[in-house]
């Protein structure tokens, strides 16, 4: 098995939880997780094995599984006529109002915070890039943004399977890899003796009965 396995995220997707377990998982293999601000070109080029796409599509050269959906907000000034509106708005609102363009990065927010002009963004890139003088309401009616799953078809890495199954739920037990199934039945082998050595320890609970008072 390979002994580096590396993926490549965009802004506003946070794997943590999903790596976290891949390495408890795999505690052999060098994990090699990073933000990127075009994650297809990381795998076009082979910087990365898989990464997580927004609005990707597959294709001849990619799989991908769609995993969730996100809706999409604009941020504007902090005091814009709009935000006088309600918590969200429609694309209607927005037709007169010029628009910052460009990648999602602290420059377009300085530009929208300087009164530039309105952006829309998947709800958590503006969360990550959210400032005081910037507020960010839902468009109702604007197109989700879509995370997915993308690798090669051509020379899949050999752990692709694996980290789909930790997205997905998959537990170590029904791993498709045999030693990590055998190393999680170990480990529950080991925890079970000591659970009951634990339960034999501890004092049994003795009950009580309340004497009624005699009658005179």
């Amino acid at each position: 098995m390979s002994s580096r396995f590396a993926i490549a995220f965009p802004l506003g997707v946070a794997p943590g939880k999903w790596t976290r377990t891949f390495e408890q998982r795999f505690p052999d293999v060098e994990l090699v997780a990073r933000p990127n601000t075009d994650p297809l070109a990381a795998l076009a080029t082979g910087e990365a094995d898989m990464v997580f796409a927004r609005d990707a599509e597959p294709d001849d050269e990619r799989h991908l599984i769609p995993l969730y959906a996100e809706d999409v907000v604009v941020v504007l000034h902090h005091e814009h006529l709009l935000t006088l509106e309600e918590e969200e708005l429609h694309l209607a609102d927005l037709a007169d109002e010029p628009r910052v363009e460009g990648e999602p990065s602290e420059a377009l927010m300085r530009s929208v915070a300087a009164g530039d002009g309105v952006a829309l963004l998947p709800a958590s890139v503006a969360k990550a890039l959210r400032r005081r003088d910037v507020v960010a309401l839902r468009v109702a009616d604007a197109p989700q943004s879509r995370i997915g799953l993308t690798w090669p078809r051509e020379g899949q890495h050999p752990l692709v399977d694996e980290f789909i199954g930790i997205v997905r739920g998959r537990t170590a037990h029904s791993s498709r890899n045999p030693e990590v199934a055998a190393r999680e039945a170990a480990d529950s082998g080991r925890k079970a003796p000591a659970a009951r050595k634990a339960s034999a320890r501890a004092p049994k609970a003795t009950s009580t009965t309340r004497k009624r008072p005699r009658r005179r």
